[in-house]
């Protein structure tokens, strides 16, 4: 049998298959043909732009009077620094997103920093629970790392770093001309008025914010507040509200019909809720913790038409008060309610109030019964005093009650009216004060 030998010759190469040769051996040639194919691979190079960086300040206006007459969004990716007055002129939108940290360069007098949103303005202000937004001073070294909003260097009692936060609207007010210039900041501006005939203007919405060593001194013993509100409408939304080391009122409101919940107001120099020309809304939901210095817990006037054409029938009711245990730095710290002031305060508790006493109740307007609502009436409801003062050391300097044991006032060992302050858990005060 003779063996074949195959030798395979390829495109390639040529691969011999061999074996011993042998004179008997016959050689066979077989041709493969192979094909190849080559593919060019082409390298593109894509240009990715850089990611922008993100600003870790931004400040608005340049240390006199800054307006905004279109819409801006103050984002919570950085800081804002306010400088001067920063004015939401009227057709101007602000809107601040939720977290979002605010401060305010140091300035007093004319040069003091502050928020004010003009008549025709707009603020929206919205924070959350567990993200509020923060009005600070720029000396705060509050940033985002502090998730919850505290402050490393500030405490309560550190007042008057800048202005505070003003709000304008177009509603009702007892003034005559039915229109005034907002106190501590100038006059005679259309930036500056308020008041109106439309008592259902919105103004935009507050709602969990924190305003914190506010109410700088402007000269002439002229200050702003924590939270100013001038003539503010019922569509505008003030609720979820904190107020903490104003150097001078906590709120103020100058008439107007807003609406104002669940506020807390911590520390304020001055008074901590202060009405002024007919005030004729609802503040429903309040806790107060006062320090020694500070003034009257309600300061409540009436209107200052001349023509008497407007009460303001008011309406605060479910607020706490915490006083300074064995405080005699002042002693008439209960409240006022004076020059012809009309609605209704109920639902009140006092606490770690002892020896203190109420200024004065206004006799003109003074309804003793305090049975039931009345127009043109002072009415006092549900009063509780925790406290080992009596009753009438209480009422010794009220005039209109001299002689009177009030069916509304009593004093208790544990208090049944007040504040719900488990809403307030998010604040400030209530982080470093209630827990």
């Amino acid at each position: 049998m003779k063996n074949k030998i195959y030798s395979l010759i390829a495109a390639s190469g040529i691969f011999l298959i061999s074996c011993e040769k042998d004179p008997d051996t016959v050689y066979e040639t077989i041709t493969v043909t192979e094909t190849v194919v080559v593919t060019e691979t082409e390298t593109v190079t894509v240009e990715v732009p850089a990611t922008p960086s993100v600003p870790e300040t931004e400040t608005v206006g340049g240390g006199g009077i800054f307006f905004i007459d279109d819409s801006q969004i103050w984002t919570n990716d950085r800081i804002w620094i306010m400088n001067g007055k920063v004015v939401v002129r009227d057709g101007g939108v602000l809107t601040i997103e939720e977290g979002t940290i605010v401060k305010a360069e140091d300035g007093q007098g004319v040069d003091a920093t502050a928020l004010v949103v003009a008549k025709g303005g707009t603020l929206f202000a919205n924070g959350t629970a567990s993200n509020p937004i923060v009005f600070t001073d720029k000396a705060d070294q509050l940033s985002y790392s502090n998730t919850d909003k505290l402050s490393p260097n500030r405490v309560a009692t550190d007042t008057g770093k800048w202005g505070g936060v003003i709000m304008l609207g177009q509603a009702t007010v007892g003034e005559d001309g039915g229109e005034d210039d907002i106190e501590g900041i100038a006059t005679g501006y259309d930036w500056t008025k308020y008041g109106g005939s439309l008592d259902a203007d919105s103004s935009g919405s507050l709602n969990y914010v924190s305003i914190r060593h506010s109410g700088t001194a402007l000269g002439n013993g002229d200050e702003i507040q924590g939270l100013t509100l001038g003539g503010v409408g019922s569509g505008t939304t003030v609720t979820n509200v904190e107020i903490v080391g104003s150097d001078d009122d906590g709120i103020e409101i100058f008439g107007g019909t807003v609406n104002v919940t669940n506020l807390t107001i911590w520390a304020q120099s001055d008074d901590a809720v202060d009405l002024d020309e007919g005030y004729a809304g609802t503040i429903d939901n309040v806790a107060v913790q006062m320090k020694a210095s500070g003034d009257n817990i309600f300061e409540i006037d009436g209107t200052e038409d001349s023509t008497d054409a407007l009460d303001g029938q008011f309406t605060v009711k479910n607020v706490t008060f915490i006083g300074v245990a064995g405080n005699t730095e002042k002693t008439d710290q209960l409240g006022h309610w004076k020059s012809d002031a009309t609605g209704t305060t109920e639902n009140v508790l006092y606490t770690t109030m002892d020896g203190q006493t109420i200024e004065g109740i206004d006799s003109d307007t003074y309804d003793a019964s305090a049975t039931e609502n009345a127009v043109n009436k002072l009415i006092f409801k549900n009063f509780q005093f925790a406290t080992t003062s009596t009753l009438a050391s209480i009422l010794a300097n009220t005039e209109s009650t001299t002689g009177v044991a009030p069916a509304w006032a009593s004093v208790v060992s544990t208090g049944t009216v007040g504040a719900d302050t488990s809403v307030m858990s998010w604040t400030m005060w209530y982080k470093l004060t209630q827990q």
